[in-house]
């Protein structure tokens, strides 16, 4: 039988316990509750990711090791937003993903969505409304996307990217030769190794400016068009995702994306006007 000291004692150990079981948590749901965002003000910078070779988005300077081109604008403008630095380390499409739900990085510029990476991270409203185009080599005739999509046309693209996905789905039947960046691509042309490269086009723009004589720039019909947004963690928080749609809504609305883009390009040795109509910055 249970006296009425010893359920005293009882209680006082049960109250030390889920004290001391409070307490534990505190840190967590502090943490939880400060969000993104709290994460990314403590730290001090905001990480994302550059890939080599994807101008007119990203640009690696060789020699200086430093990074330029209009999501290195977009990088450095965001975060200035949000009162921090930024913090830019290499990587390549196909892990940009994995680079997210690890943590590695805060945020992903020029990532194009797919309903599979849409269940691995999240993605901001439309960024850029690209099209996907063809650099083909000289002497090889190309009006539609079915005059690619035969096994005697080999088509080259950088592997993880949305040019990968694109032509795996569109041209099932063509010859791939998956490479590792956009320069890889046009180097495989060059050699011989393919036929014509797949890529959206503004980075296929900067690419034929390099050397128009490596192929002719076309837009095969029908076009289609490839959304580029941000990525960004899944969390249960989302006021990122709204800060990062809002800094969206208000720099595409104020004509910035543009001017980046733009900026971009022409460091590339792209006029602007020479680009198909239908693309939205």
């Amino acid at each position: 039988m249970t006296t009425r000291r010893a359920f005293a004692s009882i209680l006082a150990l049960g109250g030390v316990a889920a004290a001391t079981s409070l307490s534990g948590m505190r840190p967590a749901r502090a943490q939880e509750a400060g969000g993104t965002i709290a994460r990314i003000k403590a730290s001090g910078k905001l990480r994302t990711a550059a890939i080599p070779g994807a101008e007119p988005f990203f640009h690696k300077d060789i020699l200086g090791g430093g990074w330029s081109g209009a999501c290195v604008d977009m990088v450095k403008d965001m975060a200035a937003a949000l009162g921090v630095v930024p913090d830019i380390i290499e990587a390549e499409w196909g892990t940009s993903v994995m680079d997210l739900q690890t943590g590695k990085i805060d945020v992903m510029f020029a990532l194009s969505p797919t309903p599979a990476r849409a269940l691995q991270i999240q993605f901001s409203d439309i960024a850029i409304n690209n099209a996907f185009t063809v650099i083909a080599k000289k002497g090889l005739s190309v009006a539609k996307w079915d005059d690619l999509d035969k096994p005697e046309i080999r088509v080259a693209f950088d592997t993880g990217s949305s040019h990968d996905i694109f032509v795996r789905r569109r041209l099932p039947h063509c010859t791939p030769v998956a490479v590792q960046s956009p320069t890889d691509a046009i180097m495989a042309l060059q050699a011989g190794r393919a036929d014509c490269v797949v890529q959206v086009v503004v980075i296929a723009a900067v690419m034929h400016a390099r050397n128009p004589a490596v192929g002719d720039l076309v837009l095969p019909q029908p076009v289609v068009h490839q959304p580029t947004c941000i990525g960004v963690p899944v969390s249960p928080d989302p006021r990122f995702l709204t800060f990062v749609n809002n800094w969206l809504l208000y720099n595409r609305s104020e004509g910035i994306v543009q001017d980046w883009m733009f900026k971009a390009l022409r460091a590339g040795n792209v006029d602007p006007a020479s680009l198909p109509p239908g693309l939205e910055f």
